[in-house]
Parts: C-alpha cells; sequence; structure tokens
C-alpha cells in the first residue's frame, strides 16, 4: 500500500508539471467555477470565455478487492473498487515560473473523496457500474469549506469487428456539495458516448502489443453549470462534448520513471454555448474512470 501510495504522490506531481504544456502560458485569476466541482471535471486545464484559466490535478488512488467475470446465467462475480480521488485546484500558471505552479501557495484548493464502485456484469457484453464518493474539501482563498459528495450508475456494452474492440457508454450521476456555511448546490449530468480500441504496430517482446484507445461522449446538464467570468456576469454551460485519444499495452500498464498509468492520452472538452472548452489528459477508460 505504501509503494501505491508514493506512486500516486509521484504521479500527482508529474501532471502538475505537464499541465502548464496544454495552457497559454500566462498567469490567471482563480478559478470561476466553484471548486467543489473540480474532482468531477477531473485533470486539465480549462478557459471559461476568453480570460479566465482553471488549473486542476486529480489524482486517484484504488485498491482492488475482487474483478468481475461472467461465465453464464449465475456464474457471475463482482467487481469492487475502492477509491480516494484527492483534488487540487492551482489558482494561477506562469510559463515564465514553472515551479511556481506547484508550490503551496499557489493551491486554491484541496478535496478528497472516498468511494467505491461496483461492477456487475450483467451478460456477455454488458456491465453495470454504480458508484459513489462522499468527502470534505476546503477553498484557501476564500476559507470557505464543504461536503463534496457524488454517485450515479455507468453502463457499457461491447462489442467487437474483427481487431476493433469498441462499445455504447451511458451514465446518469449526481455531483453536489454542501458547504459550512451557506446553501447547498448539485449538477445532474447525464451521459451518453462511444469507445473505441484497435491495436497498433507489430507485438514487441520487450513491451507487448500496443494499443490505440479513443472515445466521444457528449453530457448534458440538468441543472446547468455557472461560471462567473466577473462578479456580475455568469457563463451558464448546459452541456460538454468531449473527444480523446491515448495509446495503452494490452497485458501491461504504461510505466514512467516510477509511475504506472493504463493509458496516456489527451482529451479536448468544449460546451456547445463556446462558454467552457479545455484540455484533459487520459488515464483511463471513460467507463472505469
Amino acid at each position: 500500500m505504501q509503494k501505491t501510495l508514493r506512486g500516486q504522490v509521484l504521479k500527482l506531481i508529474a501532471v502538475t508539471l505537464l499541465l502548464p504544456a496544454a495552457a497559454i502560458g500566462q498567469e490567471t485569476p482563480a478559478a470561476s467555477v466553484h471548486w467543489a466541482y473540480s474532482a468531477y471535471f477531473g485533470t486539465g486545464w480549462y478557459r471559461v470565455e476568453d480570460d479566465r484559466d482553471v488549473y486542476v490535478v486529480r489524482m486517484t488512488p484504488r485498491w482492488t478487492l475482487s474483478e468481475p467475470s461472467f461465465d453464464g446465467p449465475g456464474k457471475r462475480s463482482v467487481g469492487i473498487y475502492l477509491k480516494a480521488p484527492i483534488t487540487v485546484g492551482l489558482d494561477r500558471f506562469s510559463y515564465d515560473d514553472i515551479l511556481g505552479a506547484v508550490d503551496l501557495d499557489n493551491v486554491g484548493s484541496m478535496s478528497i473523496n472516498p468511494g467505491i464502485d461496483v461492477e456487475v456484469p450483467v451478460n456477455d457484453i454488458w456491465s453495470l457500474r454504480p458508484y459513489a464518493s462522499v468527502g470534505y474539501g476546503h477553498a484557501f482563498g476564500s476559507g470557505e469549506s464543504a461536503w463534496t459528495y457524488w454517485g450515479g450508475i455507468k453502463s457499457r456494452v461491447s462489442f467487437q469487428a474483427g481487431k476493433l474492440n469498441w462499445g455504447l457508454l451511458n451514465q446518469v450521476g449526481f455531483v453536489g456539495y454542501t458547504p459550512d456555511e451557506g446553501s447547498s448546490d448539485a449538477i445532474w449530468p447525464v451521459m451518453i458516448g462511444a469507445e473505441f480500441d484497435h491495436p497498433v504496430g507489430a507485438a514487441r517482446p520487450d513491451s507487448g502489443q500496443m494499443h490505440l484507445h479513443w472515445h466521444a461522449t457528449y453530457t448534458a446538464f440538468r441543472d446547468d453549470v455557472d461560471f462567473s467570468v466577473n462578479p456580475i456576469v455568469d457563463r451558464p454551460v448546459s452541456d460538454q462534448w468531449e473527444f480523446g485519444a491515448a495509446i495503452r499495452r494490452r497485458d501491461s500498464p504504461i510505466s514512467i520513471w516510477f509511475l504506472n498509468f493504463d493509458m496516456l492520452g489527451l482529451g479536448y472538452r468544449f460546451s456547445s454555448s463556446g462558454n467552457l472548452k479545455g484540455i484533459t489528459f487520459v488515464f483511463r477508460s471513460v467507463f472505469d474512470e
């Protein structure tokens, strides 16, 4: 367990250093989306309108208690996974001061959300994944603290066409927070999408078979997410598109230094209104996040 935690801490450091590579390299004001939603948006750089950037770093230590399997009716095993997402929001970034981005004084918020995922194989191609997390966070600038929580269920139906593996994805969820002082708030994301996986190149004895993994999703929010560009103007976001691509190894993780990744890639997110756009990092399948 100590090795796992040490690896996750190193991952946090590495991802934090990588975040600025996707950014425009200028100092920005504090995050304009409520910090309690940072864990939902995940690791990445997000821009609201043309003048407000948000930097989010999330690492997720996880422990597998059992693996899912399906060998016929009445012969299934349920997968159980414990997770503890730790999310850090950065207030600003300057390309001229990369190390300053990881300074503790630049940490705008931090939260941890222990939770559980349960993967249930319905049959040999369809799996359901209920999930739930409850945690607590703090915004250092405002001094605000809040309980943060989310839950929902994901679905994946898998198909195979030659060497191409692909799946249909669905998700219905709930994301909310309750501050120590003030009113609670919540959003209700509903997602549909697809993911694809195909081997590339020839298998190598030292690294195995490489695969290209890509996905496309659309998420509608039952209640808009409001981004405040200034104190009197809000930019509501009612939906989000995401397109991403990554590489992975078939039988082993991708190792960089002491870090292990299920896959490694980038995704692009944007809203239909144009109020939100961003670059995210892809470390896992959408279904397994």
